[in-house]
Parts: structure tokens; C-alpha cells; sequence
């Protein structure tokens, strides 16, 4: 008998506990249950279950400005509503106590008795640090300072430091004994480069993918673009850079740039679509070419560079639209670079700077080509 009476406490003891969490809207599955079971805790529950049902019914009713008042007035009173210049004040104090410019500081210090009070006294207790004699720390205090600091790494071994140094350029391939020992002594970066070695040989072991084709005709295209090619290189763009040079032969130069346009134009008729016309082609890209006349000794030059026009016309629907437009937009730029040098030549003959910034236009007019007809090939 006692224990079922213990027992029945026990469970009215829980309701009671349970009952507040239980009226917020929480899952307590033993306060429905118990509420069922016991006739006392079930009235308590249906009590408060009707009168929050009956305050929900209620109008609701807007509170009258004295209550309004009047609660504000209590609740800053118990400061749990911060006027928002203390709070700009408690925000800007720590910045003034710096040393900082906060005019706001002092000035609602002023106003604001409890701030007021606040900046006083941490004044004073500043000036009271720094009236403090200064004293030397003892033996143990550095030992320990130290022995902290040098536990939470603030303090690097040089051995370490020279490791992390050469890291790099032993990893690259060179002779770098001091990392392999030093590795082998310390644990730390001994487990760094036990890492990092363990990632290269995973990366080794991935299978090689290529890149789609897509992906090379972009990346190629942007670096056009960028100028990655406008360097001379070997093979015929160094024959052109030639060009440049005062002390060579013209005769040679000329014969040399009639070779290497018969050699680029051979291999781009591979390149043809059945039922095309390369030498129609070719004459409307030299008409184009030739039409403004450029001075004779840069007229084998200007072939060269009608040539592979032409070849690049006759193949452009082998390039993706994307790669296409980038070229396209180059060599328009190109021309207009091309017409206007030879129009100063045409009005002014002499024009020694034109005449060099048309020998460079036609460079990089043929190495834009020469990359365009590259990928065409692909």
C-alpha cells in the first residue's frame, strides 16, 4: 500500500514539473497520460486547458498610452530596455579608453548619470594602473610564460624553419638533405611530409585523362587572345621576326618568306571541304590584301599573309562557333590596324614608324592564322 501511494506522488510530482513545458507546447506524452489517470492532476489540466482556450476567444484590445508608458517606465527602470545612446556609448567606450577620437563617449557621458558614473570610474581605476609601480616578473613567471608559449607553438625551432624553407624545392626534385633528416627527428613535420608525399603518390597513381577536345580549342583561343603566341618562336614566325633585322639581305628575306608560303600552304589543302575552290578563295583574300597596296618590298610579305587567309577561310567551319568568333574578332582588329598603316604610307611614303607597325601588324596577323589553321588540323 505504501509503495502505490509513493508511486502516485511520484507521478503527480512529475505532471507538476512537466505540466509549465507541457502549456508552451512541448511533446510531454506523460502529462496527457497522467492527466487521464489521476482525477485531481486531470481537473488541474482541463482547468487551464479552458482558460487558455477562453483567452483566445477574448477581443483583442489595444493598451491605453498610460499602460504603455507606465511598462516602458518599469522595464528602464530594471534596464531591460538600453536607450540606444548608452548603447552606442557601451559600444564606442573600449575604443576611447584606447586612446580613440569618440566624442559621442564624453558627451553622453555627460547626460547620462549611470554612463557618467561608469566612464568615472574606469578612468580612475585606469589612473590607478598606471600610477602602479613597475615590477619585475619572477624567474617562475617566465619559466612558465615561456614554457607556455613555447607548448602552444609561439616559438619556432629553427631546425623547423629551415624544414618548412626548403619543403618546397625538396619536393620539386632538388637536394635538400636537411628536410628527410630533419623529418626523421621531429614528428611533426615528419608527419607533414609524410602527407604530403602520400597525396603525390595517390595523385601519381590517378589514370591520365585527356582533356577534351573542347577544352583545348578554349583554352587555346584565350590564349590567343591574351597574346600567349605573339612571341617569336621557331619555324616560320622566326623567319618573320627576320624581317625586322636591318642588316639581312631583302632579296634573301623575300625569297625565304616565297618558300615558307608555299610550305603553310600545301599541308592547309588537306583541310578542304569537297567541292570548295582554294584558288577562289585564296584570290578574293589577296584582293583584299592587295587592294590597299602596301610598298613593294612588303608585298611578298602581304602573300604570305593572304595565303593563309585563304586557307583559313576555306576551313573556318572546322572551328566551334566560340573559337571562331575569338579569331574573327582578332583579325578584324588586325585589318583595321593593317588599312590604317597603309594609308599613312599612301599619304606620306617616308613614314618609317607606319611602316613598322604594318610589318608587325602582318606578323601578327600570319601567327594568329598559323594558330587558327593549327587547330583546324586537330
Amino acid at each position: 500500500m505504501e509503495d502505490s501511494r509513493y508511486q502516485a506522488r511520484a507521478a503527480c510530482a512529475r505532471f507538476d514539473a512537466e505540466l509549465e513545458a507541457f502549456m508552451e507546447g512541448e511533446a510531454r506524452p506523460f502529462v496527457a497520460s497522467h492527466g487521464r489517470d489521476c482525477a485531481a492532476c486531470g481537473a488541474l489540466l482541463a482547468d487551464l486547458a479552458a482558460i487558455r482556450q477562453a483567452a483566445l476567444e477574448l477581443p483583442q484590445e489595444e493598451p491605453s498610452p498610460l499602460v504603455w508608458t507606465n511598462l516602458r517606465a518599469q522595464l528602464t527602470a530594471e534596464k531591460a530596455v538600453r536607450a540606444a545612446a548608452c548603447a552606442q556609448f557601451e559600444a564606442e567606450l573600449q575604443a576611447c579608453l584606447e586612446g580613440e577620437t569618440r566624442p559621442l563617449v564624453a558627451a553622453h557621458a555627460r547626460e547620462c548619470a549611470a554612463c557618467g558614473a561608469l566612464l568615472e570610474d574606469l578612468q580612475a581605476v585606469r589612473q590607478a594602473a598606471q600610477a602602479l609601480p613597475l615590477e619585475e616578473p619572477s624567474p617562475a613567471v617566465w619559466t612558465n610564460l615561456r614554457a607556455q608559449l613555447a607548448a602552444g607553438g609561439a616559438f619556432r625551432v629553427p631546425a623547423c624553419a629551415q624544414f618548412e624553407a626548403e619543403l618546397a624545392d625538396y619536393l620539386e626534385g632538388e637536394a635538400r638533405p636537411l628536410v628527410p633528416a630533419h623529418a626523421r627527428e621531429c614528428a611533426a613535420c615528419g608527419a607533414v611530409l609524410a602527407d604530403i608525399e602520400a597525396l603525390r603518390r595517390a595523385a601519381s597513381a590517378m589514370p591520365r585523362e585527356e582533356p577534351s577536345p573542347f577544352l583545348w580549342t578554349r583554352l587555346c583561343a584565350q590564349l590567343a587572345e591574351a597574346g600567349a603566341f605573339g612571341q617569336p618562336v621557331a619555324g616560320w614566325r622566326q623567319i618573320l621576326s627576320w624581317r625586322f633585322l636591318p642588316h639581312l639581305a631583302p632579296v634573301g628575306v623575300l625569297a625565304g618568306l616565297v618558300v615558307m608560303a608555299s610550305v603553310l600552304i600545301l599541308p592547309s589543302l588537306t583541310f578542304q571541304h569537297p567541292g570548295g575552290s582554294q584558288e577562289g578563295a585564296g584570290a578574293a583574300a589577296a584582293t583584299q590584301v592587295a587592294s590597299a597596296l602596301p610598298p613593294a618590298e612588303d608585298r611578298a610579305l602581304a602573300q604570305v599573309v593572304s595565303d593563309l587567309e585563304s586557307s583559313f577561310k576555306a576551313n573556318e567551319a572546322l572551328l566551334t562557333p566560340d573559337l571562331k568568333a575569338t579569331y574573327d574578332k582578332s583579325l578584324v582588329s588586325l585589318d583595321g590596324s593593317i588599312r590604317e598603316c597603309l594609308d599613312s604610307l599612301q599619304r606620306e611614303p617616308g613614314n618609317t614608324l607606319a611602316h613598322d607597325y604594318l610589318l608587325a601588324a602582318y606578323t601578327r596577323k600570319a601567327e594568329v592564322l598559323s594558330s587558327a589553321l593549327e587547330f583546324q588540323g586537330r
